[in-house]
């Protein structure tokens, strides 16, 4: 296998702490950084700028393809890695799917900022991680020629990814020209985030599942009293911190109709005021962490491990590998999925439903050879046994074991951060998405949270407007809607809850949001929605 280059860390303040866990390949070892840029600096003067030989056009027939990659470095065990691309799990993986990967960490903070900086410069791989088509900054790349269309490819090159992504997705991935740019995951359920809550401490409480509003707070009441430091706890800008939100179907990052049939976001909507209320009422009574509006997601992360926190939102799939971390220091603690709590004015109430794909994928225009990117990703889907059991599990003798039935006999390791995670997880590109069903069904409360993602979660999801690319948004980006840039609204409501700013003050705000080009937005996405061109999400 040709040897790579030192892994490119797209990212600021990323730490690359040494883990025994992250192996590296014995003729990389000793290669010097001088070596590296030398080897790249090489490959760039080579016809067509490819840092790879074999993605030239003088391409041996039997050469293993180099994929030069950026992917986004959300998997802790990944931002671990001195580099990734030395790791042995990428090398066993690289070897079973028959590539050579050339992989470039994107940081998952701030990953659209950092992705469009990439794009703008012109300098990013031949395949790259991406948000979704309709998004502002893919939509411009689109529009400027960075990405290649992808119809004829996938029809003579992705047979599998043809039969088995639902046309549902395809069209998710769409270009304004109605061309295909993008190779995603695929969802079966849009169902996505919920509340977890500690079951060893309501047992311990003879404590119910709550189910109304008023239950839940009396069940962090009940763990304030019992002496759990942190009862509720979010993230910075209420990522991650929709439960409230939830209950009055109010989740900010949607956009639904008023009473006026206008397209508005959700947090201009009056419940809105009943639930920054309601969250005000827990900062004062201490029963949410006081630094919720600044946790990131390790450190939020963190303190739930440490079995500090009686509650907070988590992906569903999620949930059992925050069971793993958790029972490392309280051995008998449980996470368990509950819904959202229900409409206290007798609405609708959930989590703000998924998009069908979100972990898509573009191939620069300038690549030389699409056909083996197109390849690689159709074979994530060969129906081969021995190969899905491969990418679904791992390294077979590390990770499991094959019974002479052909079931497996899974164990994964009980640490944080997870190996596991490499194969099935960060390279494994192109899966129904929805929940690891394989996986979870060998860990700690997988097969519960299986249940809950097909029963409750199902009935638990928030239907919402989506515009697409609206003028007015980017004309005046403080007013969007998108998590981690609702810049007016998060400041708002941030001041609300820490009691710096009045509640009585919504109405100012929202007039506020008017005044700033509120009105024109509306307008827009208000348009949008009769004429079929915003999505609807479900």
């Amino acid at each position: 296998m040709k040897k790579k280059n030192v892994a490119r860390i797209i990212a600021l303040g990323l730490a690359l702490t040494m883990l025994a866990g992250c192996g590296s390949k014995p003729e990389e070892s000793g290669k010097t950084a001088a070596e590296g840029n030398k080897t790249e600096t090489a490959a760039d003067t080579a016809e067509g700028g490819n840092a790879a030989a074999e993605s030239s056009g003088d391409k041996d027939a039997g050469a293993v393809p180099v994929i030069d990659i950026g992917l986004r470095a959300g998997n802790s065990y990944v931002q671990s890695c001195p580099d990734i691309n030395t790791d042995e799990h990428v090398l066993a993986f690289e070897e079973r799917m028959g590539v050579d990967l050339d992989i470039t960490l994107i940081q998952h903070d701030g990953f659209t900022e950092k992705l469009g900086m990439m794009l703008a410069q012109g300098d990013f791989p031949d395949v790259i991680a991406g948000d979704m088509p309709y998004t502002s900054v893919m939509s411009g790349a689109i529009e400027n020629g960075l990405f290649m269309p992808l119809d004829d490819l996938l029809e003579e090159y992705g047979p599998n990814l043809m039969a088995q992504v639902p046309e549902t997705v395809w069209d998710e991935l769409r270009g304004p020209d109605g061309h295909i740019y993008a190779v995603g995951d695929f969802m079966s359920n849009t169902a996505r985030r919920c509340t977890v809550i500690r079951k060893d401490l309501l047992d311990e409480l003879g404590l119910d599942i709550p189910v109304t509003l008023d239950d839940y707070y009396n069940v962090l009441v009940a763990f304030k009293n019992a002496g759990v430091k942190y009862p509720y706890i979010g993230r910075e800008k209420f990522k991650y911190s929709e439960t409230f939100f939830a209950a009055y179907g109010v989740v900010p990052t949607t956009w639904q109709l008023n009473d006026e049939g206008q397209v508005i976001p959700a947090y201009l909507l009056p419940e809105m005021k009943e639930a920054l209320a309601f969250y005000k009422k827990l900062y004062d009574e201490g029963l949410i962490d006081t630094e919720s509006l600044t946790n990131n997601g390790t450190v939020r992360d963190q303190k739930a491990a440490a079995g500090d926190v009686g509650m907070m939102v988590v992906n569903i799939s999620a949930a059992p590998g925050y069971n793993i971390a958790l029972k490392e220091n309280v051995p008998d603690a449980e996470w368990v999925c509950v819904s959202s709590p229900l409409n206290p004015n007798g609405g609708k109430h959930g989590y703000a439903a998924f998009t069908p794909t979100a972990n898509v994928h573009y191939i620069n225009a300038k690549c030389e050879h699409p056909e083996e990117i197109i390849k690689f990703f159709d074979k994530m889907l060969d129906p081969d046994p021995d190969l899905q059991r491969f990418l679904t599990y791992g390294v077979e003798g590390e990770f499991y074991t094959v019974n002479e039935d052909g079931s497996v006999n899974l164990e994964i390791p009980t640490v944080s951060p997870n190996p596991f995670d490499v194969i099935p997880q960060f390279l494994r590109r192109v899966k129904d998405a929805g929940i690891d069903r394989a996986t979870l069904n060998a860990m700690a409360g997988g097969p519960e949270a299986i249940e809950y993602y097909d029963t409750k979660a199902a009935d638990d999801i928030l239907d919402y407007i989506q515009p697409i690319n609206l003028e007015s948004i980017a004309n005046h980006p403080e007013l969007s809607v998108e998590e981690d840039k609702q810049e007016l609204f998060i400041n708002y409501a941030s001041k609300v809850m820490i009691g710096t700013e009045s509640l009585d003050n919504f109405d100012k705000f929202v007039q506020e949001w008017m005044d700033r080009g509120g009105t024109e937005v509306i307008a827009e996405a208000t348009e949008q929605y009769e004429n079929g061109t915003a999505k609807i999400r479900k």
